[in-house]
Order: structure tokens, then C-alpha cells, then sequence
């Protein structure tokens, strides 16, 4: 799977590319002579360090070793010619690194039955096109963070298989991905379906039907790209196009990108275009419609002016249609409406184009529209607006009347008025009008009493 061209030992000094999975592989298969060969190895024994660190607890097949880790971690050359790096790399790499290297790379290592299989490792094997693998492969690589846990474990395959199994950005039919992770078939899988679903897209657009292909176009627009694709070489005709016939094409698609009618077509060109077969036809953009899409800013109010009535002429010869100035701003906002919000369906052909040019224009056009408004269109709008000004009046007019009293008003006036009624307790002192004293007593012992009136 590793593209046989592949300048490994160089990729693995660079801090990007290097992988613990891929030097256990070149390790594996060139041995320690290629080992203590590789250029600017010296610059990435610290990184292969890691694995021999107690906090790996084992992560790449090795056992911790503080004297292979300091040693590693020199960077230098002439470590590697030391009894304890000598060793370990003369030794090769043991079962359970070689197990975590092809967790990424797969079958790389050999057919020995004594290796773990794929299933156990995860994997699953297959003939795929590179492209259905670069999905996953981009993600781990790129973006391993948004990927689950089962996947993200794998971003070394992804790294393995877009760096050393395929050129980077070149996808070779003949350099397929023959090993990926069990946790990698949905995102496979939707690639596949996209290519599927896209190419049965194609299929269907290819496999056309007369009728399909020139729906919508008129006798003058079928020969107009017919003499187009011929003149550009995409179209084989039956004979040869007669005189004449590029500088109508010149001219129609000149005359039309500049608002005016279809200038007429000549007979001669007419009865060649007749003779076309029509199978493999496939229509040319409109010229106004090109100059719309690509270079609107170029259509003066006096070329859209030609255009709209143009069209207008061309597809509702026989529809009434009327100049509104006063009102217009009201009247585009009723038809605006009605296209935004589907409130009026267009009842003839005329109609609907007279909508679609409205949903193209600037607002600065809208004089231009109101211009050429169709009868129906403006009687149906005056009618809804006239509507709407009398419901607004009557209820401007209901909300001006007194309302009648209902019976919460009459309980709430009562007890107004209760709250409110005079007191005696309320009211100011007065003092009383006859005063009493007593002067004395009888043998029975009734008081003697004199009064006085004010």
C-alpha cells in the first residue's frame, strides 16, 4: 500500500510527517543498517523517544527504558553505534510495536500468521479507489478532533495513507487503499454515495430526451445554438452552415444582450437548423441572460427598459397591459409580496415572466416595471389595496366611538361611587350647640344640671 516511490527516510525527519507507525515500519523493513543511515535522523530521536517513556505506558509496542530514552534524546549520531541503541534497533521491532504500527499501515508488514489480523487491529481490507479513503483520511489528518473517539484513533493511518500510500494531492487510479479502519466505513460509505447519487445525475442529464433538451426555447433560440456549437467545434453537423450564418448569430446575441426583440433568422439558416438531429443538443445561455448573470452592473435603465418590453411582447403579444405612475411604489410592494410570500399565483404566461423580470429588477427600476404592468396584475392589486384601506378605516372609526357599558363598568362605577360618598366622619368638626354643667346633687344622688344653647 505504501506508494514504492515514497522517499520515506526523508519524510520522516520532517516534525509534520513524522510517525511513530511509520519508523517502526521502515525500521522493520530495511533494518538497522538503513536505520543509522537516514539523513537528519539525528533531528527526530527525541520524538521516538516518547515511546520508551514510562507515561506511554506501552503505547507503541515498547517497554519503558529510561537508558534508551536519554539516549535517544541526545539527538546525536554516534549513540546509535552505543551498545544500548545498537541493540535495541540490531533486535528489530518487537511483535507488539509491529502490532501498533499496523494499526495504520496495514498488511505492510508481511503475511506471518504469528501478526494480528485486521479484524483485530480494527481494519478491514478491500479494493478501493484512493479518492473513497481520502475522505476519512483528510478528516484525520486535518481535522481528527471532530471524529469520534473509535475513529480519531486511527488519525496515523490517515496520515500514513495520504502521505506515503498515495502523492500527496495526486490521485492515481492504480495506487489503491487496500486497508482502512472498521470505524472509517460511514464516512466511506456517504462518499460513495455521493459519487453514485452524482453519477446517476449525469447519467439521467446525459441520457436527456429531445423534448427535455429544447423545453422552453423557441425556433430562433434552437438555432442559435446550433450555429454556436458549431462554430466552436461542439456541435457535427449534417452540412456544412450556409453563408451568412456566423454573422446572424453575431448579431442576435448583440441585438439581444442589449434589451432588443430577436432580429429575424434567414431561411437558409432556418432550413439548416432543420436538418440538425437534435439528441446530443445542448442549448446556449441566453446573451441577456449571460450579460445579467456576469456583468449586471453594465445594464443601463434603458437596456432593461428594452428587455422587459421585449419579452413582455414576445410572450404575451395579445395582454392588455398599463403605465402606473401614481401609486407605483405601492403597487411593487403588493407584487414583491405576492412573489416573496406565493400570496397571487400568475394566471397566464405573460404573468409569470412579468414576475420574474420584477424578482431580476433593481429597486430603481421599479418605474421601468410599473411601465408594463399588466392589466390583471394592477386591477388585482388596486382591488386588495382598496380592501385594506377600508378595513384599516372602519377600524380606525371603531376604535373613535364610545363604547357601551358593560356589566364590569357598571360594578366598577358602583364601587366609584361608594368610595366616594360623603361621611359624617369625613366632614369638618363641629362643635355641639348646647353645653351642660353640673352644679350639684340631690339626697338620692341625681346630679343638678344647668345647660346653655349657643
Amino acid at each position: 500500500m505504501i506508494w514504492n516511490e515514497a522517499p520515506i527516510a526523508d519524510v520522516l525527519a520532517k516534525d509534520e510527517f513524522y510517525t511513530h507507525e511509520l519508523f517502526i515500519w521502515f525500521w522493520h523493513t530495511y533494518g538497522y543498517d538503513q536505520v543509522s543511515k537516514m539523513p537528519e535522523w539525528v533531528s527526530q530521536q527525541d520524538r521516538f523517544a516518547e515511546c520508551f517513556d514510562g507515561k506511554a505506558k506501552g503505547k507503541c509496542g515498547f517497554k519503558s527504558s529510561s537508558s534508551i530514552r536519554k539516549a535517544l534524546e541526545k539527538n546525536s549520531t554516534a549513540e546509535l553505534s552505543e551498545s544500548t541503541l545498537k541493540k535495541l534497533f540490531e533486535g528489530g521491532p518487537p511483535p507488539e510495536a509491529i502490532t501498533f504500527a499496523m494499526k495504520s499501515l496495514g498488511t505492510c508488514f508481511g503475511d506471518d500468521p504469528s501478526l494480528p489480523t485486521l479484524d483485530e487491529l480494527g481494519l478491514f481490507a478491500g479494493e478501493f479507489d484512493i479518492q473513497v479513503c481520502s475522505k476519512p483520511a483528510t478528516e484525520l489528518e486535518l481535522r481528527p478532533e471532530k471524529l469520534g473517539d473509535d475513529l480519531a484513533a486511527y488519525r496515523s493511518w490517515g496520515v500514513a495513507l495520504r502521505r506515503y500510500m498515495s502523492r500527496p494531492g495526486v490521485f492515481d487510479r492504480r495506487k489503491e487503499c487496500r486497508v482502512a479502519p472498521i470505524a472509517a466505513r460511514p464516512l466511506m460509505q456517504e462518499y460513495l454515495g455521493r459519487v453514485e447519487k452524482r453519477e446517476r445525475e449525469i447519467a439521467a442529464y446525459e441520457n436527456r430526451s429531445v423534448a427535455e433538451r429544447v423545453a422552453g426555447l423557441n425556433a430562433m433560440q434552437i438555432a442559435y445554438s446550433l450555429v454556436y456549437r458549431t462554430n466552436s467545434g461542439e456541435h457535427e453537423p449534417t452540412r456544412p452552415m450556409p453563408q451568412g450564418s456566423f454573422d446572424w448569430q453575431a448579431n442576435y446575441a448583440q441585438k439581444v444582450r442589449d434589451g432588443y426583440p430577436e432580429p429575424g433568422i434567414p431561411q437558409a439558416v432556418m432550413d439548416w437548423a432543420l436538418e440538425q438531429p437534435l439528441t446530443r443538443f445542448e442549448p446556449v445561455e441566453d446573451p441577456f441572460e449571460a450579460r445579467y448573470r456576469l456583468h449586471e452592473a453594465e445594464l443601463t435603465d434603458e437596456i432593461w427598459a428594452r428587455h422587459v418590453a421585449s419579452r413582455l411582447n414576445k410572450l404575451a403579444p395579445q395582454t392588455p397591459r398599463i403605465r402606473v405612475n401614481e401609486g407605483c411604489d405601492i403597487l411593487m410592494n403588493i407584487v414583491r409580496n405576492d412573489i416573496q410570500f406565493g400570496k397571487r399565483t400568475p394566471q397566464t404566461r405573460g404573468e409569470a415572466e412579468y414576475y420574474r423580470l420584477v424578482s431580476q429588477s433593481r429597486p430603481s427600476w421599479a418605474q421601468i416595471m410599473c411601465n408594463e404592468t399588466p392589466a390583471a396584475i394592477f386591477e388585482n392589486a388596486k382591488t386588495r389595496y382598496e380592501v385594506t384601506q377600508r378595513e384599516k378605516a372602519e377600524k380606525a372609526n371603531r376604535l373613535a366611538e364610545p363604547q357601551a357599558p358593560n356589566e364590569w363598568d357598571e360594578i366598577l362605577k358602583g364601587l366609584n361611587d361608594y368610595a366616594n360618598r360623603p361621611s359624617s366622619k369625613s366632614g369638618p368638626y363641629q362643635p355641639p350647640t348646647t353645653r351642660c354643667y353640673t352644679t350639684g346633687y340631690t339626697e338620692s344622688g341625681l346630679a343638678n344640671r344647668v345647660c346653655f344653647e349657643n
